[in-house]
């Protein structure tokens, strides 16, 4: 299990994504936020206000197809400065998740990707979420260096935020093994990955999400 990292190192970080203007970060996420623009959309929702922006790759994405009032916030200075770069409409802002002050106006969904999983005080910030709102989140199968927790199963997901959070439905959105990734960089994760078989069947696309890896979508409404 990994630690929990401050704003500094998710500074560094989403500077780093914009190496290549964010092309690869863009392809890792595409079934994830593909799955949450979807669950937005059925949530009927004429606003949103995203819980951990980062550098606004979600935020582009639902800006421009739908006509949504949207704010976001982030405590990295830097993943928000990308934000209002990348992104022309919609409001972003510096805010930490466990602050009451980030969660002031008024907004019909809360959209919370890659945030939960990052954070040990994470069952205080969605307390923090008020009653009624719908929601969208997202937490990961697998391990990093900055995930103090990960998931295994359903179960454990509504186990985790059951208590505050009303969940209708929990997705597995398996990730792709080789999204931008270029072919000497698939090669290699084959070629690493050739003494673990299950490992192997999973970077090709077998029973993906259980032996490489993905994210456990649910949505809702606050208690």
């Amino acid at each position: 299990m990994g630690q929990e990292a401050g704003a500094g190192i998710y500074d560094a970080l989403h500077e780093s994504v914009e190496s290549d203007g964010g092309a690869r970060a863009r392809a890792i996420y595409a079934p994830l936020f593909r799955a949450m623009l979807g669950l937005v959309a059925a949530s009927g929702a004429t606003s949103v206000l995203e819980v951990g922006c980062g550098s606004g790759l979600f935020a582009e994405l639902l800006l421009r197809d739908a006509a949504i009032a949207y704010r976001g916030f982030d405590f990295s200075p830097a993943g928000v400065a990308l934000a209002r770069a990348r992104v022309k409409r919609g409001e972003f802002f510096v805010g930490n998740a466990l602050s009451a002050e980030s969660y002031r106006g008024e907004y019909g969904c809360i959209v919370c990707a890659e945030v939960l999983e990052h954070i040990h005080d994470d069952l205080d910030a969605v307390a923090l979420w008020p009653s009624g709102t719908a929601f969208v989140c997202s937490v990961p199968n697998f391990d990093y260096p900055t995930h103090v927790r990960h998931f295994r199963s359903e179960k454990e997901v509504r186990e985790r935020y059951g208590a505050a959070l009303d969940i209708h439905s929990v997705r597995r959105i398996a990730a792709s093994g080789f999204a931008g990734r270029s072919v000497r960089e698939s090669v290699q994760r084959l070629i690493w990955a050739r003494a673990e078989p299950r490992k192997l069947l999973g970077l090709l696309g077998v029973n993906a999400f259980e032996w490489n890896a993905g994210w456990f979508v649910f949505a809702g409404r606050c208690r």
